[in-house]
C-alpha cells in the first residue's frame, strides 16, 4: 500500500543549474515544503545535484547509485536537469521501507521516476558516526515541549483497576512496550492524567509520553553509546527530549520492566517512520520521582538504530516473561 501525496506549484521557470544553494538544487518552494512537509525535499535537492555534478565531471554514477540503493525507474541523471520548482511532483511512501518520487510534464506524463530507501544516513547525507555526534546538540536546541493532556471519554477504556487507558494502543514487538497513557475521572467528570506515588507504573508512562504538566522540572542524565564502542554523557531537560521527539514526529513507546530497590527500570523507544530509525532509552527512574520532580533520571541511549535491526535487539524482551502495567 502507498500513501500518495500530490503537490503542484506554479512559479517562474528556472532550470536547476540556474538556481542552486549551498551545493544543492532548488527544486521545491518554501510554500510547498510547509504545506506538504517531508524529509525528502532537502535530500533530493542535495543528492540530485551531487549526481549531476559527478556526471558533468565524467564520473560514472552507477556505483554510487548501487551502493545507496537508489534506482531510476524512469529517466536518468541527465533528466534531472529538466526539473524546476514548478514541475508537478509526487511522493509515494511505501510500507516496505522506501520512497518513490516522480515528476510529470504539462501533459501529465511521468518523465522522471526514482525510488530510494528510508535510510537516515542516505537521507541526511552523513554517516552514522557523524550523526551521533550531533545528537546531544539537537536535543539541547530542541523546542520546549508543552503538555497537552486533554482527553475525551470516547478515547478511553476502563481497566480492571479503575484506571482509564487511552485507545487505540499501538505496541512495538512486545505487548507491554506501547503508546498507552492513563487517566482518572474527577468528581467534576473531567479526566486527568494519573500521576501519583500509589500508581508509579502508570505515572511513569504518563511522564515519558508527555502527559504530565510538571515535565519541565525533570532532567535526564544520558549516557549515549556511540559508534566504535565509545560513549558520551550529558544532561538534558526531559521537556526538551519530548520537544525533540515532537519536532521530529517520532512515535514513542514505553514499558516498565520491573520495580527495583533504586526505582523503576523502564524502556522508552521512539521511532521515525520518515527516516527509518529508532532511539532506545533504558531508564532508571527514582522511586520518589512523583514527589521529587527535580530528581535526575538516568538513561542509557542507543541512538539511530536502523528500523530493520530493531527486532533483533528486542529478542531478549520477547523471550523472557514481562510484567504488565
Amino acid at each position: 500500500m502507498f500513501r500518495l501525496k500530490v503537490v503542484l506549484f506554479l512559479c517562474i521557470l528556472v532550470t536547476p543549474g540556474q538556481l542552486c544553494h549551498a551545493q544543492r538544487y532548488h527544486l521545491f518552494s518554501p510554500e510547498m515544503k510547509e504545506e506538504y512537509p517531508s524529509v525528502v525535499y532537502v535530500f533530493l535537492e542535495r543528492y540530485l545535484f551531487e549526481l549531476d555534478s559527478l556526471q558533468k565531471r565524467l564520473v560514472d554514477t552507477d556505483p554510487k547509485l548501487r551502493d545507496d540503493k537508489v534506482v531510476f525507474l524512469k529517466g536518468d541523471v541527465a533528466t534531472t536537469r529538466l526539473l524546476t520548482d514548478s514541475t508537478t511532483f509526487f511522493i509515494r511512501e511505501s510500507d516496505k521501507g522506501f520512497y518513490e518520487v516522480s515528476w510529470m510534464d504539462s501533459l501529465g506524463n511521468v518523465f522522471l521516476n526514482l525510488a530510494f530507501p528510508k535510510q537516515y544516513e542516505l537521507l541526511l547525507g552523513m554517516p552514522k558516526v557523524e550523526i551521533e555526534k550531533q545528537f546531544a546538540q539537537a536535543l539541547l536546541t530542541a523546542p520546549v515541549y508543552i503538555p497537552s493532556n486533554g482527553v475525551e471519554e470516547k478515547e478511553l477504556v476502563l481497566l480492571e483497576d479503575g484506571c482509564f487507558m487511552t485507545q487505540p494502543v499501538s505496541n512495538y514487538y512486545v505487548e507491554s512496550l506501547n503508546t498507552a497513557t492513563y487517566y482518572k475521572k474527577e468528581m467534576d467528570g473531567n479526566y486527568t492524567p494519573v500521576f501519583d506515588y500509589s500508581d508509579k507504573w502508570h505515572s511513569a508512562a504518563n511522564l515519558f509520553l508527555g502527559c504530565v504538566d510538571s515535565v519541565q522540572n525533570y532532567t535526564l542524565y544520558i549516557e549515549q553509546n556511540l559508534y566504535g564502542f565509545k560513549k558520551t554523557s550529558y544532561t538534558v531537560p526531559l521537556s526538551q527530549w519530548l520537544g525533540y521527539c515532537e519536532s521530529m514526529k517520532l512515535k514513542a513507546y514505553f514499558s516498565v520492566e520491573e520495580e527495583r530497590t533504586d526505582g523503576l527500570k523502564a524502556l522508552l523507544l521512539v521511532q521515525s517512520t520518515d527516516l527509518g530509525f529508532n532511539h532506545m532509552l533504558s531508564l532508571i527512574i527514582p522511586d520518589n520521582f512523583v514527589e521529587k520532580s527535580n530528581c535526575i533520571i538516568k538513561a542509557t541511549l542507543n541512538a539511530y538504530i536502523p528500523t530493520h535491526n530493531v527486532k533483533d535487539l528486542y529478542q531478549q524482551y520477547v523471550e523472557k516473561p514481562r510484567k504488565k502495567i
